[in-house]
């Protein structure tokens, strides 16, 4: 791969401030108006397990992870027996020197940190994170003091852990006598500074709340427990948000349900395990049409499969959840940027056509950090989120029908009252029903509700924007992906084309409805395709083929936890010019 980045990866046993080593490099990077990706791979057990953070820095956006490391900061010989392979002869490792000077190929440069000596100055704390810190600004040629305003701010909340971990970084930076490695060819861009530096959890969080959010309910369940983290902070300085953890998934779905039924915008997130147990409810949404934003933040299954892995595996499922013929839009962001808007879009289709939407993630999506301009998204999705769609205020006695509400009467505008509404009393209900939700098992009832409520799907189509077509209009081949794949699909299809290949990707990102017209026309045209999934039957593949008739032979998929990487890609792709 071209050189136009820098990569940093944290690695050691869980429990030693990996996480909060990464997140305030990641974030002097930012200061310093770099673009940064930043993923992190850890073990199911809360304490010990292998844990490392990746940090990829470039001076211009970067969209995924790459394979070789350029410093490696080892807590301990795990760290050295994983990540040695991905070296190369000009990396640097930072080790601490418990680990034997032997370990270590003499072909690496590396530093030995005495962490334990140093720490001896702290007695009981742990500040092996700040020490290696120090050491690697210092090795990269960066100022302490951004360090230590970065430091500073981060444990803004703990003032008596400030000091220490300043000492220790001071300490750490020390240790090094000069600027160790080369740093990226080329300089930040002067506009970068008013990036935001989000997951895809915390993107999901601020879209729901730019949308209105003030309901969510959650049980905590990786990989979007960060969600429930984000949004419980929140509630305590916005006392229009409601957040409540409930006791299962059960118990979350039909409490975000009454609370939408009663006025709310509601939310809430699981995983695939987690949406399993939601999946009769989400028929009852799209039966007594609820508005409702359900995160689906999908790992390995099934079962509960690799609890702290990342997989593309419930596309299938998610679109086919609940019995019968029951609408759902499913919508799949391919990058934190789009975490943001779609979450924001999943908002406003919810309300306007009542009914269930699916944001549908993935581990790697969700808890990775990628710098974006969220200005700029902002105005990618003008919506007035002011506006109640499809509530009526204010219902007169000649519209009634035998005195009730005639809550579900319309094939085209979906209007609903609110619990109290004068004159506007419906029932709710899960059975088949009439239009004021009075329960029915006539034939003629059954085919007019069946209409208005699967009509809503090509109502909402003509409503989203095409799908995403980035490179080469006169390609050779055409890169098939959908959610986090991407980010390292495109980086790659981008290095080709300026090596003179001519590449393009489409990115699939509205799985129902699905835009098949347009879909089907691009790939007709296509010369050759290749798609690109991390699951183990190809899912976007048979939706693909179901609606459209194409069928894409050559595949690339992974299913083994782990994502892919811009250099694996690029080598793929060049197999193929």
């Amino acid at each position: 791969m071209e050189k136009n980045s820098l990569v940093i990866r944290i690695g050691g046993e869980a429990g030693f401030g990996l996480a909060a080593a990464a997140d305030i490099l990641a974030k002097v990077f930012v200061r310093l108006g770099y673009h940064v990706f930043s993923s992190k791979e850890y073990a199911s057990q809360i304490r010990g397990g292998h844990n490392y953070h990746t940090l990829r820095i470039s001076p211009r956006p970067v969209l995924a992870d790459a394979d070789k490391v350029d410093i490696l900061l080892a807590f301990d010989k795990e760290a050295l027996h994983q990540h040695l392979p991905h070296l190369s002869a000009e990396s640097l490792i930072l080790y601490d020197d418990k680990i034997q000077k032997e370990d270590i190929p003499s072909s690496f440069s590396s530093f030995a940190l005495p962490v334990q000596q140093i720490g001896i100055d702290f007695r009981e704390k742990k500040v092996d994170n700040t020490i290696f810190l120090g050491a690697a600004i210092r090795c990269l040629g960066i100022d302490i003091k951004i360090l230590d305003e970065i430091i500073t701010h981060f444990f803004s909340g703990k003032p008596a852990h400030i000091e220490r971990n300043l000492h220790a970084a001071k300490k750490g930076y020390e240790i090094i006598s000069s600027t160790k490695i080369s740093f990226v060819s080329s300089h930040p861009s002067k506009n970068t500074s008013s990036l935001s530096f989000l997951s895809g959890n915390d993107a999901v969080s601020l879209g729901a709340l730019k949308a209105g959010l003030n309901f969510h309910v959650q049980y905590p369940m990786t990989p979007v427990s960060g969600i429930l983290h984000y949004l419980s902070i929140e509630s305590t300085k916005n006392k229009s948000l409601k957040v409540v953890q409930a006791e299962d998934e059960i118990a979350v779905i039909n409490f975000a349900l009454g609370a939408s039924f009663a006025g709310a915008r509601a939310m809430t997130a699981t995983s695939g395990g987690g949406f399993c147990l939601m999946t009769e409810s989400v028929g009852l949404a799209s039966m007594a049409e609820i508005p409702l934003v359900i995160i689906e933040g999908q790992r390995p299954g099934p079962s509960t499969g690799l609890p702290t892995k990342t997989e593309q595996g419930d596309l299938q499922f998610v679109l086919h959840a609940a019995p019968g013929d029951a609408p759902r839009v499913v919508l799949a962001p391919g990058d934190i940027d789009e975490c943001y808007t779609e979450t924001k879009r999943a908002f406003y289709l919810a309300e306007k056509y009542q009914l269930p939407v699916i944001v549908l993630l993935d581990k790697y999506q969700a808890e990775s950090f990628k710098t974006f301009d969220l200005e700029k998204e902002e105005l990618s999705l003008l919506l007035d989120f002011s506006q109640r769609w499809g509530i009526k205020e204010k219902v007169e006695e000649k519209e009634l029908l035998r005195g009730m509400f005639p809550r579900y009467v319309d094939q085209n505008s979906f209007q609903r009252t609110l619990p109290g509404t004068k004159q506007g009393m419906y029932t709710c209900a899960g059975d088949e029903h009439d239009e004021t939700g009075e329960i029915i098992e006539d034939r003629e009832t059954r085919i007019r509700m069946m209409k208005r409520r699967m009509g809503k799907l090509n109502l909402i189509k003509a409503e989203l924007p095409s799908n995403q077509i980035y490179g080469s209009e006169n390609a050779e081949l055409t890169v098939v992906v959908w959610g986090s794949t991407k980010g390292a699909a495109l980086e790659a299809v981008e290095k080709l084309n300026r090596e003179g290949k001519k590449f393009n990707l489409l990115q699939i990102k509205y799985m129902c409805p699905f835009l098949e017209e347009q879909t089907q026309k691009f790939l007709h045209q296509a010369k050759n395709l290749l798609l690109i999934e991390n699951n183990y039957s190809a899912q976007l593949g048979s939706l693909i083929r179901e609606q459209t008739g194409v069928e894409i032979k050559d595949k690339i998929l992974r299913y083994d936890g782990k994502t892919f990487t811009v250099d694996e890609i690029y080598e793929e792709l060049k197999k193929r010019c």
